[in-house]
Order: C-alpha cells, then structure tokens, then sequence
C-alpha cells in the first residue's frame, strides 16, 4: 500500500476508465478486495507484462494499491479513493 497520497484527476480517471483492459481490471478489484497479478492475467487471459503495465498506470494515478508478497503483487483498490470515484466505480459495475 501507498503511503502518497495523490489527488485523482477527474480528466486522467474517465481516461483509465475509457480503456477497456483497465477498466475490466477495475471491475475485478472492485468485485474482489484483493488480487494477485497471476489471478489477473490468467482471468484477463492477456500477457503478463500488458495486465502489469495497466496496472502501473492505475496506481501511478492514485486508483488501486499494491504490495509485494513473496514474489507476487497484490492489487486493491486504493484506500484513499475519493468518493466520488467509489460511486462512479459502484454505478459502472452494477450497470455493466
């Protein structure tokens, strides 16, 4: 878990949104409270390195957390999420 805290962008949030393999990978943080990288990857069924680089980007912009586990990451959504990005999250997953 991050110990930064970064103000979200509400422009940068609906463009991570707008693709579709972060938001799947939203979907299933948002479904699930944790998940390994390997549980990711075999779900989405794409490349390692892809699910890795989109997950970077989530959490370079404050969205999910991660923490290292032996030689796995574990991802969540971040406990500093803003509200309002909880309620879009909340209104997206159950309308979809």
């Amino acid at each position: 878990m991050s110990s930064k805290i970064h103000p979200i962008n509400t422009l940068d949030f609906f463009k991570a949104l707008s693709d579709p393999t972060r938001l799947a990978l939203l979907a299933l943080l948002f479904e699930q409270p944790e998940k390994c990288v390997c549980e990711l990857v075999e779900t989405l069924e794409q490349p390692q390195p892809t699910v890795s680089r989109h997950l970077a980007h989530l959490k370079r912009l404050g969205i999910i957390d991660s923490e290292r586990r032996g030689t796995w990451m574990w991802y969540k959504m971040s406990d500093t999420l803003p509200t309002w990005c909880e309620q879009v999250l909340q209104i997206t997953f159950t309308h979809s």
